[in-house]
């Protein structure tokens, strides 16, 4: 369910409001040209186009507040406005919402963003100010109008169930967000019923094994049931009616930590502080991968939760096709990022994914007068030492440092934690390691490097220039290494 889009969450909401036939304003004065001006005159034009931009953003907020109130629309209701780069410039409240909140006039309850913010459940707020500014961020993806229901805290800290209805209001001649306007009106009453079908309607879609859970007694309503489910032995609480499916379906493996999951005090601290938990496993009976997931099912007047719901669903597909796409990045990524001859990472791969991470140490070297090698015992032994040193220095670092071909017989190292004292043995332990390296087709071709490491806590792009000044330092005396602290 995690896996829906911001627009299909927004989209398929449940809230239903009257402000769909609000008024079109299509009056707006045209911005000017401003590369049809010389570049004397542009400041004065870019001016003149913000005032006039300003002048049809207040036209048009005061209209659609106009048509709103002339359609007698007795409601909670929000203003937004933004500028052309979509950043908000206001925020203000009507009447009816501060009426319906408990609260009483602008000094109660301001004019602000962080007022409404205030106004949500203290552990949904987080999500719902999230979809709200991912809404903004897309909302040329959305349609015109949105719904949402959700609950509010009002004054006296009691919690009210509202449906709203948000409208993106988008500049006729780029499209960018101007207003956004949000109508809410309290539902609390016909709530209960409604969220109860709505879950069990939703659910028995979802999943092919649920049920629905009352929190004080543990007792359940099965929505929808499987073949396998069928076979166990049922029990009238919830939680040792799970723990038989597990013991009659599940993996080995997978059992211990299912059944620590499976504990009703860690399952409502999950449900409270994170609105879900969930856990994966493997079905030896159906032969499939499953995730096993609670939610809140409804809560108390007075916030506690009522019900949850359990619900299994089938990951097998999904997970298949997570597989077979990271495969392809893999096989992507061995492509362009790894060099042909060492088979080690290439100089693209420092250049488009790890020039500004942060790490602990860069260590610059090469292979002491290769030119010589090259030139007394040929360019396929030339070729056989870069690969040879490439092997020692991949793995004699961990899996999560970064071993660099920089270009010809150069090599580069990323540590991204590693102390003064480790580096100094690493370092040490490639010399030893590097005198090991023979040649079948010539035996007295002998490998040393030269080594330069900057270290201390910088971007790798910011630690190069001093690693390359410390190897310029050991390569006049050779097979030695340098360290320069920053």
């Amino acid at each position: 369910m995690n896996n829906k889009t911001v627009s299909e969450r927004i989209d398929n909401g449940v809230g239903k409001f009257a402000t769909e036939a609000s008024l079109a304003v299509n009056d707006f004065v045209p911005l000017f040209d401003i590369s049809a001006y010389p570049e004397e005159m542009r400041e004065v034009i870019t001016e003149c186009n913000k005032r006039i931009d300003e002048a049809n953003s207040k036209y048009r907020t005061a209209k659609y507040r106009e048509d709103m109130f002339a359609k007698g629309l007795k409601a909670g209701m929000y203003f937004c406005t933004f500028d052309r780069d979509e950043n908000m410039l206001s925020f203000e409240f009507n009447d009816e919402t501060r009426q319906m909140l408990g609260y009483d006039g602008v000094e109660d309850l301001p004019d602000e963003f962080d007022s409404w913010v205030k106004t949500l459940v203290p552990e949904e707020r987080d999500a719902i100010v999230k979809l709200f500014w991912d809404s903004v961020r897309i909302h040329r993806e959305l349609p015109d109008i949105t719904h949402a229901t959700y609950r509010m805290q009002k004054k006296d800290g009691s919690i009210i169930w509202v449906t709203g209805a948000g409208r993106f209001i988008r500049r006729p001649d780029d499209g960018s967000l101007e207003i956004y306007m949000g109508c809410y009106r309290d539902i609390t009453a016909q709530q209960e019923l409604e969220e109860y079908l709505k879950i069990i309607e939703a659910i028995g879609k979802v999943f092919n094994f649920s049920m629905f859970i009352d929190v004080n007694d543990m007792s359940y309503r099965m929505i929808s049931t499987n073949e396998y489910v069928e076979k166990v032995p049922k029990d009238p609480d919830a939680l040792r009616f799970l723990k038989n499916n597990v013991d009659a379906t599940v993996a080995g493996s997978f059992r211990k930590s299912l059944y620590e999951w499976l504990d009703k005090d860690k399952i409502l601290e999950a449900l409270q502080k994170y609105g879900s938990t969930s856990m994966e496993f493997f079905s030896e009976g159906a032969q499939r991968w499953f995730d096993g997931i609670f939610m809140i099912g409804d809560r108390n007047e007075d916030g506690s939760i009522a019900h949850i719901v359990y619900g299994c669903q089938d990951t097998t597909e999904v997970k298949l096709q997570n597989l077979a796409q990271q495969q392809k990045i893999s096989e992507f990524e061995t492509a362009i990022y790894i060099d042909s001859l060492s088979r080690i990472r290439n100089r693209k791969f420092l250049d488009e994914k790890l020039i500004y991470e942060p790490c602990k140490a860069v260590v610059m070297a090469d292979i002491d007068l290769f030119k010589e090698v090259n030139d007394t015992a040929g360019h396929q032994c030339g070729d056989e030492a870069i690969r040879k040193v490439a092997q020692i220095l991949d793995r004699s670092v961990r899996k999560g440092d970064v071993v660099i071909r920089y270009g010809g017989d150069e090599f580069m190292m990323v540590f991204f934690d590693i102390s003064r004292e480790s580096l100094e043995k690493k370092l040490s332990k490639f010399r030893t390691e590097l005198e090991k390296i023979s040649f079948e087709s010539n035996k007295d071709v002998k490998i040393t490097m030269s080594f330069g490491a900057a270290y201390g806590t910088g971007l790798v792009n910011n630690l190069i220039k001093t690693a390359d000044k410390a190897l310029y330092e050991s390569k006049k005396v050779r097979n030695t290494f340098t360290i320069i602290e920053i």
